[in-house]
């Protein structure tokens, strides 16, 4: 008569009449499986988060804390152009990242994009500042309310070479040295913050 294996028990008892759970494991259902999906969003993740390492120049990519082999790894698809061959350097950033803690790189890299957002901010709102000033000369006025030391002369002149540049389509000269001239008058204005706020609290102790 053949032998059939059967399935051991959960549970026996000894001679003595002691219980003795059996510890062989339970065999691995479908449901235990790591799920193909989630693997794949993870993959996905870590490529997109590799995308954005690409991106950062390499003077900064100098400064994140990653490791060498994933540095070379992102400087080497910088230099691809061929798509396919980009598509599998990205694929091995992404394996790369796999034994990299992402969350520090996720912070250093939404950090620079804060820095770089609110330089864009800045520079916008140079922009409508200078739109402002060409339309309206009484913000010469304000300006040097805030900034005393403006020299008011060369600033009137400056606009009016830039308004003669708009009228003859002359290249804009005056109009790139206003906004030079609006960029320094806001950098004078955040150096002297950090000094007001200095001098308050010391007055305060």
């Amino acid at each position: 008569m053949p032998f059939h294996a059967s399935k051991p028990p959960s549970h026996f008892q000894t001679r003595q009449g002691q219980e003795v759970v059996n510890a062989e494991p339970e065999p691995k259902t479908e449901s235990r499986r790591p799920s193909k999906t989630k693997a794949k969003g993870e993959m996905d993740a870590l490529q997109e988060l590799g995308k954005r390492l690409v991106g950062v120049s390499n003077e900064r990519l100098k400064k994140l804390d990653i490791p060498e082999i994933l540095a070379d790894a992102v400087r080497e698809a910088k230099r691809i152009s061929s798509f396919g061959a980009l598509r599998r350097q990205m694929q091995y950033i992404g394996k790369l990242m796999r034994d990299v803690d992402i969350e520090p790189i996720q912070e250093m890299l939404d950090e620079l994009d804060g820095v770089s957002n609110k330089a864009n901010a800045r520079f916008h709102a140079l922009e409508k500042q200078r739109e402002k000033l060409l339309a309206d000369e009484s913000v010469i006025t304000t300006l040097k309310n805030e900034h005393p030391d403006l020299d008011v002369s060369a600033l009137r002149t400056l606009r009016r070479n830039a308004l003669k540049e708009q009228a003859e389509q002359k290249p804009p000269k005056a109009y790139r040295a206003i906004f030079q001239l609006l960029k320094s008058l806001q950098e004078a204005s955040a150096a002297a913050e950090p000094a007001l706020e200095d001098e308050g609290e010391d007055s305060g102790s």
